[in-house]
């Protein structure tokens, strides 16, 4: 194989090059400047050569000009000018008299000259007369050729010079820096989990002395135990994580089982509670109808026999069993609410408060009352177990404000932090919001049954229903100045009607 420059070139990092780029560009300059101070000095001291020619004319030629001039000797006078235009730089001599050109030697030339003008005096008795002048002419061109060929010597001497000691010194960089930086870029790519024991290697002799590449093998050497650690402390933990998954998995296989049983018994105790429900409410209806019953026969057939006192205590019989079967009947829809399914749907809530009161308004007798519906007030929901929400909030607002002159009743919404909040709003009886947290409770009233019927079911009922749809209700009261209850609904988890029919 022939030797190819291209390929030898190649060798070299493009690190070195710009290496090599750097150096030249910053000789190359260091170069131009000390080229333009010699010149400037080798041009100061031809410039003091040819002043020390024009000083040499003054001391030693000019008397002998004088002289000649004032003798109008012209042969001698000729011969003194030829001998000046003769010295160094000397381009061109005119010596005149007062009035015309006497002797001149030389060629006369336009630029790049310099040019003195001495003045011709001889002394005549006791005064000293002007007769005449000199003009020594020196050529520079001389001098610029002299630089010029002073610049091209420095110039390729210093641009020889620079470009020896750039491939210099990318011969060296390569030897003692790229190579071993190749061989790290090597060793790093091919650096991982199965050659951690690999250890680096450059081709250099040993030194005395610790360099850069030392403290590079030092600090490898250093990383790749530091790796093999780490790298070993991670299997030992993949081993542990793997060990502490399996265990959680086991421990999810086994709470699923027993959610499962649990599951199974619940809905077994469920079912067992809802048919002890209806035995109970069975058994309880018969004896209660049978004590209403009787008791309502007594008072029909025997009542004449009974005193007022008599016919108070069979009311009062009465009005408990009545009020029981209410109590069974209220407990019984309370524990469907629980069971029902959600089945949910767009319900338009202003459209169904006005169907509750329309049917309140057929059954109840609380008197007249004012009802402020808002339109358009549309949720997400199962409608049952909403309009049994609406049945219960409306009935109870009615109820309460049976007793104001100009009872007024609100269905509404509002919003509050970005959620939908609905409201029933009266201006009834109210309630000591020192027993706010009693409204909710199963049998729990702030009122006297003489004073206001029912029996403390409803609310109860009704924050099972927005439990279950995912809401919040709360209520707000002062005695004498009305109440209001608010509620939101969510809708996560629900089933919608087409999916149940799926």
């Amino acid at each position: 194989m022939g030797f190819s420059l291209r390929a030898w070139l190649a060798r070299f990092s493009p690190l070195g090059w710009r290496l090599v780029a750097f150096t030249v560009a910053f000789s190359t300059l260091v170069a131009l400047i000390a080229t333009a101070v010699q010149l400037y000095i080798d041009y100061r001291y031809d410039i003091g050569k040819i002043d020390s020619t024009f000083e040499q004319v003054k001391q030693s030629y000019l008397p002998t000009i004088a002289n000649a001039m004032w003798a109008t000797n012209r042969k001698e006078l000729q011969l003194a000018v030829d001998g000046l235009a003769r010295l160094p730089d000397v381009q061109h001599v005119t010596a005149r008299d007062t009035t015309t050109v006497s002797v001149q030697a030389g060629t006369p030339k336009a630029g790049n000259v310099l040019s003195r003008d001495y003045p011709l005096t001889h002394q005549h008795r006791d005064s000293m007369l002007e007769i005449g002048s000199l003009t020594v002419t020196a050529d520079l061109d001389g001098v610029y050729q002299r630089l010029l060929g002073k610049f091209w010597v420095i110039f390729i001497t210093n641009g020889v010079k620079t470009f020896l000691v750039a491939g210099f010194m990318l011969v060296m960089f390569h030897l003692l820096v790229t190579r071993h930086l190749h061989r790290i870029a090597e060793f790093s790519a091919r650096l991982g989990a199965g050659n951690l024991d690999e250890h680096l290697q450059l081709d250099r002799p040993a030194r005395a002395r610790l360099d850069e590449f030392d403290l590079v093998l030092n600090g490898f050497s250093r990383m790749q135990t530091a790796l093999a650690l780490t790298l070993k402390e991670l299997e030992e933990d993949i081993v542990k994580l793997e060990m502490a998954e399996a265990e959680i998995t086991q421990l999810n296989l086994d709470l699923e089982r027993r959610v499962s049983e649990r599951t199974a018994q619940l809905e077994a105790v469920n079912r067992e509670l809802e048919s002890f429900s209806y035995s109970v409410s069975h058994d309880l209806r018969t004896p209660l109808r049978s004590i209403d019953g009787f008791s309502q026969a007594l008072a029909e057939d025997y009542g004449q026999h009974l005193d007022e006192t008599g016919h108070d205590y069979l009311n009062r019989v009465r009005r408990a069993a009545q009020r029981m079967g209410m109590l069974i009947d209220d407990l019984l829809r309370l524990a469907r609410v629980t069971r029902v399914d959600m089945v949910c749907s767009q319900v338009d809530l202003s459209a169904m408060a006005h169907e509750v009161v329309t049917d309140l308004r057929g059954h109840k007798s609380y008197g007249a009352a004012t009802f402020v519906i808002e339109p358009g007030l549309v949720a997400w929901g199962a409608a049952p177990l909403l309009r049994i929400v609406l049945e219960n909030l409306i009935d109870n607002a009615w109820k309460y404000s049976s007793k104001v002159a100009a009872a007024q009743i609100e269905f509404g919404a509002t919003q509050q932090d970005g959620r939908t909040v609905y409201f029933v709003r009266d201006n009834g009886a109210g309630f000591d919001m020192t027993y706010v947290d009693k409204l909710f409770g199963a049998f729990q009233r702030l009122h006297r049954a003489d004073e206001f019927p029912g029996t403390g079911v409803g609310l109860a009922t009704v924050q099972r229903i927005i439990h279950r749809h995912q809401g919040e209700v709360r209520a707000e009261g002062r005695i004498a100045e009305g109440a209001a209850f608010y509620f939101t609904l969510g809708n996560a988890g629900f089933r919608t009607d087409q999916e149940t029919a799926a």
